[in-house]
């Protein structure tokens, strides 16, 4: 399964799209552009972990991020509520990721004897020496099943078995032959022609050790789809080996879709110009999200599924809104006619919706406009007899997160704050999603002014976001 598109909703005030190839994407950009922010938060996202031992920290600089992979299927992350939502359950899908990150600290040690490289290869050491045992497993079972074939049809079974590694040391034996060295898999270590003493891996060079970390990585996945995100492979490497990067990646693991950030034109110039993505030319004009626009405007069982499991429960009325908010937590968006179409549905069975529930349906709404649609709903008794469920901080947050510009927002605060029937007043979450919209000068001023009004007072996040902004 590969990534096909990512939208970045308000990074630093801006939103970007880039739609991505199956096989190489190569992101390239200026210093502080945000290209290591990007591929960190698309492995973040990604991770096959719970949502709650993730690092959604990374998510901070943006209001959304929402990834379209194969199989029509849509993750979006919500920085705000801590959550990762998709448009079917999290686990009917599987993604192999795996992150190599920026080299530009990887000779300062943990301990005198060892730096962040050497513990990175350690680790893929002890994966490589299980990957040669599950080869020689593979070839045990394959002269079990083939007693009655002929010797040259069981060598070719276990050439091809051993293809993928032997095409991983021909590759790195000539990459290190200009320095007369040839690696050793069984005790992964290296030889030099005429010195008996092998080289450790922690004796090589650190631009040798990132080859070789590089290369294992790819080998590893035993041709398996994988998404492999890296950031500026090209520090320490020297030009002949940048230059053949991306070919070695794709040999050794031709199902691999490479994305990776970098500031060397040596990396991309053999063959993958093409496959460039400039970061000022990734910046989208809509508001709304493409991505989700698409999705919902196809036919989906989404709201049948969810009616389904709802009756499948056996719960009472109170755990059955509990359930019900789970179930449309699964899915990252609805439209505005759906949404009342499911509060319809609840009314019906005599459930009444509570804050959760309209937060949650106006955090999958793709327009300001639906979103505040659904927002004037809780002030409405028809799907709601508690007299609690009223709009909220929370509610006002995920709304303010949908408005196109801060001139919107500062309206929207004022509209609500002038209703008779709503005491609601905005915190510093309200107005640090707003400063990440702002962008002019004039803006970041109206804001801190309407901040000082309301009396909010700054936190770090909305403090590190004004320096950005000035």
């Amino acid at each position: 399964m590969y990534l096909k598109q990512i939208e970045i909703k308000n990074l630093w005030g801006k939103d970007f799209s880039w739609k991505l190839h199956e096989d190489v994407n190569v992101l390239i950009g200026e210093n502080g552009s945000g290209k290591s922010t990007i591929l960190q938060m698309i492995h973040e996202a990604i991770l096959p972990i719970p949502d709650t031992e993730l690092n959604f920290r990374l998510f901070d600089p943006i209001d959304e991020l929402i990834i379209q992979l194969e199989n029509d299927i849509v993750i979006q992350i919500n920085s705000e509520n801590r959550t990762i939502t998709g448009t079917s359950k999290t686990e009917d899908y599987h993604l192999n990721i795996g992150l190599i990150d920026t080299f530009d600290v990887v000779e300062k040690s943990r301990n005198p004897s060892s730096t962040l490289l050497d513990y990175e290869l350690e680790k893929l050491k002890l994966k490589f020496v299980t990957y040669q045992r599950d080869l020689s497993a593979k070839v045990e079972e394959a002269f079990r099943n083939s007693h009655q074939t002929s010797q040259q049809v069981q060598l070719e079974e276990i050439q091809e078995i051993y293809k993928t590694k032997n095409t991983f040391t021909q590759i790195l034996n000539k990459l290190f032959t200009s320095t007369q060295k040839r690696f050793d898999e069984k005790e992964f270590h290296f030889l030099r022609t005429g010195i008996q003493a092998p080289i450790l891996p922690t004796h090589l060079s650190s631009g040798e050790k990132q080859i070789l970390i590089i290369l294992l990585t790819a080998l590893l996945q035993d041709r398996n789809e994988f998404v492999l995100l890296m950031d500026e492979p090209e520090i320490s490497l020297h030009i002949d080996w940048q230059r053949s990067l991306l070919k070695n990646i794709r040999e050794i693991n031709p199902a691999c879709q490479v994305i990776l950030a970098t500031h060397s034109p040596t990396v991309y110039y053999q063959g993958w110009i093409e496959k460039i993505a400039r970061i000022e030319e990734m910046l989208s004009e809509s508001v709304e999200s493409v991505i989700l626009e698409q999705r919902t405007a196809r036919p989906d069982t989404r709201l049948e599924d969810i009616k389904k499991e709802f009756h499948a429960s056996q719960e009472n009325k109170l755990t059955k809104i509990y359930q019900f908010n789970q179930f449309i937590n699964y899915y990252t968006s609805f439209k505005k006619q759906e949404c009342i179409e499911l509060l319809d549905f609840l009314h019906e069975k005599k459930i009444y919706p509570d804050a959760i529930t309209f937060m949650t349906l106006i955090a999958k709404l793709n327009t300001y406009e639906d979103a505040k649609a659904i927002f004037d709903l809780m002030e409405q008794e028809t799907y709601s007899q508690l007299a609690y469920v009223k709009p909220t901080t929370l509610t006002l947050n995920t709304l303010v997160k949908k408005v196109p510009n801060v001139k919107t927002g500062l309206r929207l605060i004022q509209e609500i704050n002038n209703h008779k029937k709503i005491q609601l007043y905005p915190d510093i979450i309200t107005f640090s999603t707003l400063l990440g919209k702002a962008k002019t000068t004039q803006e970041i001023r109206l804001l801190e002014d309407a901040r000082n009004y309301y009396g909010v007072k700054m936190n770090k996040v909305y403090s590190n976001k004004l320096k950005l902004k000035k």
